[in-house]
């Protein structure tokens, strides 16, 4: 049966404690907010990325402070820029959604002007290859971690259909998650769907 979620947001876990979780499983990472902090962005599970630090500081190396929706709606533009151009140096001018303390030093950033061979570097290192497609792939697992937050790290509670429903019971709706769920899972999605679709973002993760 199909099913329309509303979710909201729990208060859910604290960074220390999402640092001992995520490292059962990974090493050398860096908790990245998907909303800057300096955006407004909250400190908890459903706003931090468990990110390799090298390809963490590559993603900012890109986009400064974008938010995910930021990076997300401008991906393709933002591609082509940097791969299909016959310039050798270009500047950041995506970046002017950015939001800094002084709107001067913004300017500054975006001002600065880059080797393009730098920038195809740090988007290949950020999302683990050149495909448009793969980081396209990445920027959804990231969301995935804005919708389940550190369920992510416990993928037998995502593939149980009985986990599910109690998890999307308790938790009604924020923007952020709403709008996540409906770009991973489309606004209706039953738990086959879920769970089919959790599984192939992870999959072909580079």
């Amino acid at each position: 049966m199909t099913q329309r979620f509303h979710l909201a947001l729990p208060r859910g876990r604290g960074k220390a404690e999402l640092h001992r979780l995520y490292s059962d499983q990974l090493r050398n990472f860096n908790l990245h907010h998907l909303i800057p902090s300096s955006r407004g962005g909250e400190t908890n599970e459903f706003n931090l990325f468990p990110y390799k630090l090298k390809s963490h500081r590559a993603y900012h190396a890109l986009f400064l402070n974008m938010t995910i929706w930021e990076v997300w709606e401008r991906v393709e533009e933002i591609y082509e820029e940097i791969f299909n151009t016959n310039e050798e140096k270009i500047s950041r001018q995506w970046i002017n959604v950015c939001r800094l303390k002084k709107d001067t030093g913004l300017d500054v950033q975006i001002n600065r002007i880059f080797g393009v061979e730098y920038l195809q570097e740090k988007w290949i290192i950020a999302f683990g290859g050149q495909d448009i497609r793969q980081a396209q792939r990445l920027l959804k697992y990231m969301m995935l971690f804005i919708i389940f937050g550190s369920h992510m790290a416990d993928t037998n509670y995502l593939f149980d259909n009985g986990h599910l429903a109690e998890f999307f019971e308790k938790s009604p709706a924020d923007e952020n998650r709403l709008r996540a769920f409906n770009i991973c899972f489309g606004e209706s999605a039953d738990w086959q769907r879920i769970k089919a679709k959790v599984s192939k973002i992870r999959r072909q993760l580079p």
